[in-house]
């Protein structure tokens, strides 16, 4: 028999789709004479990845006609002047209909206050407690990214998902649970391991899933053969060993028994940026009450 052909999963095509659809939205309420959607960045400390990060914001917003301003830790050297900013914005709705603020804080500052001072019609990480409390309710508004591009990913295949079976490695809030709880939406049946627990249990629910999602950011904690035939499989985890970047699955021996995998790097990650613009699109709409 020839060998099993699996289906990558690569973020980049479906990136493309979404961005076009943006930037025709764009581009019509332009031709209106209508303000463009606006992102303002606000990066109070210097991690790496989060500047990185900014930089494809920067980029995108750019290529799509979305207005885009960074400010950065010599604007923000204090978390006063942080939240006097995010309140200012909220009462300024003319500008930036969407904030972005990069974590992790420096060290000093307090998450919960700040994020309580952001408005959540303008939360394009989607990581307020009404961003995440919507989608709970099932009336989603504005999404974290990478559990959006990873949900969108799943639903890319065509396979019918009602009825379906998904175990998730990992449960963060901002992939993890926001992850079940979408699939939820689709009718899936979600498992959900952590830390506590043990490889004998998480290997049991794996082989037993029809999607498999991993966000734990252990390197390849998820054995190939661990994996049922046919199955999605969604790596989220990066990890970087001896300069190669790594994901949470072992892709090379999922990828023989697997019908879709997402490849690391190219996978979720081409598509999270895209997912961030496309909350700015929302939050636009519903702060201007287009439905």
């Amino acid at each position: 028999m020839p060998p099993k052909q699996v289906k990558l999963l690569e973020g980049k095509f479906l990136a493309k789709e979404i961005r076009e659809e943006i930037q025709a939205f764009v581009e019509s309420i332009a031709a209106e004479g209508k303000d463009r959607p606006g992102l303002l960045a606000l990066q109070a400390g210097d991690d790496l990845s989060s500047s990185w990060y900014i930089g494809q914001q920067k980029k995108w917003a750019e290529k799509l006609g979305i207005v885009f301003e960074c400010m950065g830790p010599e604007d923000l050297p204090d978390q006063e002047t942080l939240i006097k900013t995010l309140k200012y914005y909220r009462d300024d709705s003319q500008k930036y209909h969407g904030i972005f603020v990069a974590m992790p804080l420096p060290e000093g500052f307090n998450s919960d206050e700040v994020l309580f001072a952001l408005d959540e019609r303008k939360d394009v990480e989607g990581i307020h407690p009404t961003s995440l409390g919507l989608i709970v309710l099932r009336k989603a508004k504005l999404i974290p990214p990478t559990a959006y591009a990873a949900f969108k990913l799943i639903q890319s295949t065509g396979v019918v998902l009602r009825g379906k079976q998904a175990a998730i490695v990992g449960q963060s809030a901002i992939v993890g649970r926001p992850l079940q709880l979408l699939l939820g939406t689709e009718r899936v049946t979600t498992i959900v391991c952590n830390s506590g627990t043990s490889e004998a249990v998480m290997k049991k629910y794996i082989s037993e899933s029809d999607i498999v999602i991993g966000c734990c950011g252990q390197p390849r904690m998820i054995k190939g053969e661990w994996i049922k035939p046919g199955s999605i499989v969604i790596d989220v985890g990066t990890t970087e060993i001896e300069g190669q970047l790594v994901g949470d699955v072992d892709f090379e021996t999922a990828s023989e028994r697997a019908d879709f995998i997402t490849p690391v790097p190219g996978g979720v990650g081409p598509l999270t940026v895209t997912m961030l613009l496309q909350n700015l699109i929302h939050a636009y709409k519903w702060q201007k009450g287009i439905a």
